[in-house]
């Protein structure tokens, strides 16, 4: 019998060995349970953050369902598309580029938390501040920011890019092709 205990210490199962272990060192096991919450944490933290946009269940968010609009625009045009229009397009500029933000009424609406921003190039207030905000209609060409402000300005750009569609760029002055040139002139002759 004595032989038979004998050969019962040897073959203890792993997970005896493994709770012997563990009960000799319990700082091991503060250790693993820290980095399995740690863990789980990050897990959590991460798929939050890849979820597209936040769900506000507000009565005035509804969905927007606009046909996509591809043009460029002037500063004045621009202004035109703050979310009064009748279609409810808000557009925004940054860097000359621009998006459609009409599905973040939440954000750029008339109720939202900056509605200013609609229908405006909001480069220069991206970097600054919202006191920045001029209710001029002229283009801005910022060429007077350090290399730091477009570096920031290039990054906004790429997030607005990743979450808006585009629509088209900012123009100083919308150019008129050559074949409407043409038509003008035929259409007004000269009076001698």
């Amino acid at each position: 019998m004595a032989e038979s205990s004998k050969g019962m210490e040897h073959t203890t199962s792993w997970y005896c060995k493994l709770y012997n272990s563990l009960k000799e060192t319990p700082i091991d096991v503060t250790l693993l349970i820290m980095s399995i919450v740690v863990f789980l944490k990050l897990g959590f933290f991460a798929r939050r953050l890849s979820r597209e946009e936040p769900d506000f269940s507000d009565d005035n968010n509804q969905e927007v369902d606009l046909p996509p609009l591809r043009k460029d625009f002037t500063v004045r045009e621009l202004r035109e598309y703050d979310g009064t229009r009748a279609d409810g397009r808000i557009l925004v500029a940054i860097l000359f580029n621009i998006y459609d933000v009409s599905r973040s009424v939440h954000y750029y609406g008339r109720n939202g938390v900056n509605p200013n921003y609609a229908g405006r190039d909001i480069s220069r207030i991206l970097i600054n501040s919202p006191e920045d905000l001029k209710d001029s209609e002229d283009f801005d060409d910022l060429s007077d920011l350090s290399r730091n402000q477009m570096n920031t300005l290039r990054e906004w750009e790429q997030r607005y890019k990743m979450k808006y569609p585009f629509v088209g760029k900012l123009k100083e002055k919308l150019q008129i092709n050559e074949e409407e040139d043409f038509e003008l002139q035929q259409a007004d002759p000269l009076v001698d």
